[in-house]
C-alpha cells in the first residue's frame, strides 16, 4: 500500500480526515506545522501528536519563523514545502489535505472578488504540485458536518481563534456569506462552480489550440474576443502564474504599437507585427586565449559557413573578448566606420534581440566582428579561418 502524507493542523477538518483515513487502514504519516502564531498553537500540536501516538502513526512537525511579508501567503508556501519534504522522506508522492465544501465556495468567492484568472475556480478533488499528487476527499462535507463527525467519534480537535476574526479577507467571506448559507444553498453554489469550470476548461482548450498554431503575429491576437485572456494564457505558459484582467487589458492597449515592456524577469516586445517574450539577457564576457571549433554557450565557432559569418585572426588579437553590444560600439568596415546600433535600426532588428547581440573584440579593444554585419576591414580574408554563429540570431 502506498504511504500517504496527511496534512493535519489539529482543527476539526484535518482531524476528521486523519481519523477517516486511519479507519480505512491507510498507511499514514502525519505532517503538522506549528507557526507559533497564537497562544493555542502548542495545544493543537499536542492534539495531533496524541492521536498519532495512540495509533502508532509517525508524525513530523515543522516550526517555521515568519520574518516579513504577507503571513497567509508565506504560511501556505511553507506548509506545502514541508509536506513535500515529509513525502520525500517517506518516498511517496501522495498528499492528503482536509479542504471541505465551505473551502471550495470560499476560495471561489475570494478568486472572484480579486478578479483572479485561475486554472480552476474553487478547489479540485485532485491536483498536482511540484510532481506531488494532492487529494481532497472531504469536498462533499461542510465544515459543520466535519466538526459533528469529530464529536460523534470522540476525536479531539482545536479551534483556531484567528479564524473567528475578520482580519483576513477569507474570514470576512466565511463569516458574512458562507456561514449564513443552508446546505442546499451551498450545494447550488458547488453546482454553479462546476458548470463555470466546465465552460472555462472548454474556453482554455480553444485558446491553447490557437496558441499552438500561432506565429506570434500581434494583430491576430489583439483581434480576438477576450484578447486579454489569450495574452494571459500566453504569458502563463512561461511564467506559470496568471495576472489580473485589468493588467492584461492595459498590456493589450500598449501592444497596439511597437513597445518594449518589462514583466518580472522577462521582456515583452511588439516589434512591427511580431511578439517577442524572452528572459532578460544576462551579461556575458568570454575571454578566449585561443579560438577553437565548438560550442561556447551563447555562440558556436565553425570551420565553415556563410561569408558574412567568417573572420580571420592573428596571434596579436588574443585574448579575444566576446560580449554583449554596448551603446557606442562601432566597427571599421571596408566601406567605412559603422555604428552597431545604426546597423540594428537599418536592419529593423527588435530591441529584445539587440540586448542579446554579441560582438567580438580583440586585445586592442577593437571590435573585429559583429554577427549579421561581418568582420572589420583588417580581419577580412578570402580564406576565413573561423565562422561565428550567434545562438538565437534567426
Amino acid at each position: 500500500m502506498l504511504k500517504c502524507v496527511v496534512a493535519c493542523s489539529g482543527g476539526p477538518d484535518s482531524m476528521a480526515l486523519l481519523d477517516q483515513l486511519n479507519k480505512k487502514g491507510k498507511d499514514i504519516v502525519v505532517a503538522h506545522v506549528n507557526y507559533k502564531h497564537r497562544d493555542t498553537a502548542d495545544r493543537d500540536e499536542n492534539i495531533v501528536k496524541e492521536y498519532c501516538q495512540r495509533y502508532e502513526i509517525p508524525v513530523r512537525v515543522c516550526y517555521p519563523i515568519h520574518e516579513k511579508g504577507n503571513f497567509q501567503a508565506w504560511a501556505r508556501d511553507v506548509r506545502y514545502a514541508f509536506f513535500e519534504e515529509v513525502a520525500s522522506e517517506f518516498n511517496t508522492k501522495l498528499l492528503y489535505v482536509a479542504h471541505q465544501m465551505d473551502d471550495v465556495i470560499e476560495t471561489y468567492f475570494f478568486q472572484k472578488n480579486r478578479n483572479m484568472i485561475c486554472d480552476w475556480y474553487g478547489l479540485k478533488q485532485e491536483s498536482t504540485r511540484h510532481g506531488y499528487k494532492i487529494v481532497r476527499p472531504l469536498l462533499s462535507y461542510t465544515k459543520a458536518e466535519l466538526q459533528a463527525y469529530c464529536i460523534e467519534n470522540g476525536v479531539s480537535f482545536g479551534i483556531d481563534e484567528s479564524n473567528l476574526t475578520n482580519h483576513y479577507t477569507r474570514n470576512v467571506i466565511r463569516h458574512t456569506q458562507i456561514e449564513k448559507m443552508s446546505r442546499k444553498e451551498k450545494e447550488e453554489w458547488i453546482l454553479k462552480i462546476e458548470e463555470e469550470n466546465t465552460a472555462w476548461q472548454a474556453q482554455k482548450k480553444r485558446i491553447d489550440l490557437f496558441l499552438d498554431d500561432w506565429n506570434y503575429g500581434v494583430d491576430v491576437l489583439l483581434e480576438k474576443e477576450n484578447a486579454w485572456l489569450y495574452l494571459d494564457t500566453f504569458l502563463f505558459n512561461t511564467l506559470h502564474h496568471h495576472f489580473s484582467r485589468k493588467y492584461m487589458e492595459e498590456l493589450c492597449i500598449q501592444l497596439k504599437s511597437n513597445v518594449l515592456i518589462e514583466i518580472e524577469n522577462y521582456l515583452l516586445e511588439r516589434h512591427n507585427n511580431k511578439l517577442y517574450f524572452l528572459p532578460k539577457p544576462k551579461d556575458v564576457n568570454y575571454k578566449l586565449d585561443t579560438l577553437k571549433i565548438g560550442e561556447y554557450g551563447d555562440f558556436t565557432i565553425l570551420s565553415q559557413g556563410n561569408r558574412i559569418e567568417g573572420f580571420s585572426v592573428e596571434a596579436s588579437d588574443f585574448p579575444l573578448i566576446i560580449r554583449r553590444v554596448r551603446e557606442n560600439d562601432s566597427i571599421e568596415m571596408r566601406f567605412g566606420n559603422k555604428n552597431v546600433h545604426r546597423f540594428f535600426v537599418d536592419r529593423k532588428i527588435s530591441k529584445i534581440q539587440r540586448k542579446y547581440w554579441l560582438v567580438v573584440e580583440n586585445k586592442k579593444g577593437h571590435i573585429i566582428f559583429v554577427p549579421g554585419l561581418g568582420c572589420d576591414v583588417e580581419h577580412y580574408s578570402q580564406n576565413e579561418q573561423f565562422y561565428f554563429k550567434m545562438h538565437g540570431l534567426d
